[in-house]
């Protein structure tokens, strides 16, 4: 069965369970149309995972912490389908304040299943979430076991304080203790994230870094000027949502100018379409290009 498939019926069985009664396991199998048995096998994954599943009078259900632990507002909750209508509402009218931009991050993460189910599919990873998730909570340091890094090419172990996930848990920003800086983490490159139960020592720091458009981090923005074409404006909102803000129409082009917080993120895009894109500002970047362009030239 295509795992995305089984994925979307363990977020649709969450919602089930979630009910104030609960469900069957009889009722659930004929709605997906699958055996109780392969029922029980998502019930235990949820539980595996961390979800309290509780089993009453033949029903089960996951139990609702009390509301009084809540401030109101943390209580405004869409169904899938609420949401995806509001979703398309927003859109439709175009995003032109921050507050609409924060309300469809959130709703994107609602109703995009697919890319959801992209990270959440691998039950390791799933696992590795959902314990940073209880260091984040608890102001804890974990211990990334055999991290796979791209830049190093090396697996190796990272004592990190988490911070927070971004673009629907696929990343995790967190404080690394041994460099002394804020960097980010693929979660599906994170072999096992094991809690320590050591409090955070440098919070102070966290602050440091910031994640840009382009999904890299560093302290200070830059202001980059992009011209682009048609096709490499449509790539760019495409591969990178946030970018959209900072597009606007320029004859029959279109103008990228927006803060980007390293030249590495932005600079491997434009490589990739080096005739359709204009590098206008700063002359770092351009720097940049003509470096990695010399570099492969050199390699011939």
């Amino acid at each position: 069965m295509d795992e995305q498939r089984k994925i979307f019926r363990v977020l649709q069985l969450i919602a089930r369970l979630r009910a104030p009664l609960g469900c069957t396991k009889a009722d659930v199998a004929r709605d997906f149309d699958v055996s109780p048995r392969t029922i029980e096998r998502y019930i235990s994954l949820l539980r595996d995972l961390g979800f309290e599943v509780i089993r009453k009078n033949g029903r089960f259900r996951i139990e609702s912490p009390s509301r009084s632990t809540f401030k109101p507002e943390d209580l405004i909750v869409f169904s899938v389908e609420e949401a995806a209508i509001v979703k398309d509402a927003l859109v439709a009218c175009g995003v032109s304040n921050p507050l609409q931009k924060g309300l469809l991050d959130k709703l994107y993460a609602l109703t995009d299943l697919d890319e959801l189910s992209e990270t959440l599919y691998d039950q390791y990873v799933s696992k590795n979430i959902n314990h940073i998730r209880l260091a984040i909570k608890a102001k804890e340091q974990v211990l990334l076991k055999d991290y796979q890094s791209v830049n190093s090419k090396n697996a190796s172990d990272r004592l990190v304080e988490p911070i927070r996930f971004y673009n629907y848990y696929q990343y995790l920003l967190a404080f690394e203790v041994k460099s002394q800086k804020v960097k980010q983490f693929k979660t599906s490159r994170i072999s096992r994230a094991e809690l320590t139960n050591k409090p955070w020592e440098f919070e102070t720091l966290h602050t440091r870094g910031k994640v840009g458009i382009f999904g890299m981090t560093g302290e200070a923005p830059i202001n980059v000027k992009l011209k682009l074409n048609n096709r490499a404006r449509l790539l760019m909102e495409e591969e990178y949502p946030d970018a959209a803000l900072y597009i606007r129409k320029k004859g029959n082009d279109h103008l990228f100018d927006g803060p980007v917080y390293s030249l590495k993120g932005i600079g491997r895009f434009v490589l990739g379409l080096l005739d359709e894109i204009r590098v206008l500002d700063p002359p770092e970047l351009k720097d940049y290009i003509n470096e990695k362009v010399k570099n492969y030239q050199d390699r011939k």
